[in-house]
């Protein structure tokens, strides 16, 4: 039987910001705090804290640094695509503030689709997309590379998330389209 739904949507008063896609970095780079702060909340608790507060695992200061990983603009698109970019299904939530070289490290997590007609990969209006699909953010893990130890990077207690797809898709669209992402991309 399917787990219960978790809610999803954005806080504006917290650390992550959304920043330009690789290349987009202004000369110089940035020399102040991030402009415009967000996060994605679920449950009604910003993801970056309930990462930064799981037991036993070792990433905790990349989280807790003055440079905390970022939602980034093309990570977002991959999201809202119903088509994995990675054959494990495994997909970027957060990364490096001033690259985006898995070497850094970022947060990632196996996004599924669940039931419902899915969007055909041209376009994501968000209305009217498979209304009764759901997406599953699970093992979230700290990933360094290619490949990433669940059992070793993994975030325990945190996930798995059960999203209705179109509070989803209407959230992640939400931040595409927000001043904070138009003003940095």
């Amino acid at each position: 039987m399917p787990g219960a739904y978790t809610t999803l949507d954005l806080d504006t008063d917290h650390t992550p910001a959304l920043v330009a896609p690789a290349g987009g970095v202004p000369a110089g780079g940035f020399t102040g705090p991030r402009p415009h702060p967000v996060d994605l909340v679920v449950d009604g608790r910003p993801l970056l804290r309930l990462l930064d507060e799981a037991e036993g695992i070792d990433a905790v200061p990349p989280l807790a640094s003055d440079l905390p990983p970022v939602l980034r603009v093309e990570h977002l698109r991959r999201l809202l695509d119903p088509v994995p970019a990675s054959a494990d299904g495994r997909q970027v939530i957060y990364s490096c503030p001033d690259c985006d070289d898995p070497g850094c490290g970022a947060v990632t997590a196996v996004v599924e689709r669940e039931g419902g007609a899915h969007d055909s990969g041209e376009g994501h209006s968000g209305e009217g997309e498979g209304d009764g699909d759901v997406v599953v953010w699970r093992d979230f893990a700290w990933q360094t590379g290619p490949t990433v130890d669940p059992v070793r990077d993994g975030y325990p207690g945190v996930g798995p998330y059960r999203f209705h797809g179109a509070t989803y898709r209407s959230v992640l669209l939400r931040l595409l389209g927000s001043s904070a992402c138009r003003s940095v991309a």
